[in-house]
């Protein structure tokens, strides 16, 4: 199968698994969305965050020691610290079960294209869902990977409105 194939893939699974995040928490505070990948782009998934659970996440981090500045950004932009990690895995299942197919000899080319992809599909929910994903920030992130914080930057200022990517983008400095 071909990349155009996969991404058209990626892109119904995103725009459904999205549809069902925000039928389940009715856009209740839902501030950031992203899809991730391993190092390996093995597996597509999605995460997201809302404003009751990051603050519920602080809380807890705080019983045993007081959140630094530093901490409450990590919290609220680490996708692996959200309280909706791998939401609508089924969703998901025929573009892993297709990415699970493919040649990753050129690991490279392999990891542009599905990044690529993965961007791509958080477009197409921006454009299709509209106001119902307007204040939501949306990025593309790679676990355990040296240059996730390149992937979140360049993803999040294609994907989102200026105001929302430059927030994001400003979010370590």
């Amino acid at each position: 199968m071909n990349w155009k194939d996969i991404s058209e893939e990626i892109t119904t699974s995103t725009l459904d698994a999205t549809r069902s995040l925000l039928r389940q928490f009715d856009r209740r505070g839902i501030y950031a969305l992203a899809l991730f990948t391993s190092d390996d782009g093995a597996r597509v998934s999605m995460a997201a965050n809302t404003e009751e659970g990051y603050l519920a996440h602080l809380e807890a981090e705080a019983q045993d020691e007081p959140n630094s500045p530093d901490d409450e950004t990590y919290y609220r932009w680490s996708s692996s610290e959200w309280g909706i990690e791998g939401w609508d895995r089924p969703a998901f299942s025929r573009v892993n079960e297709l990415l699970a197919q493919q040649d990753r000899s050129d690991r490279d080319t392999y990891s542009g294209n599905l990044i690529e992809a993965m961007t791509a599909a958080l477009v197409t929910v921006k454009e299709t869902l509209g106001e119902q994903v307007a204040n939501v920030t949306a990025f593309v992130t790679v676990t355990d990977s040296d240059v996730a914080e390149t992937i979140e930057n360049a993803s999040a200022s294609r994907i989102n409105a200026p105001d929302l990517a430059n927030r994001f983008l400003r979010r370590f400095l």
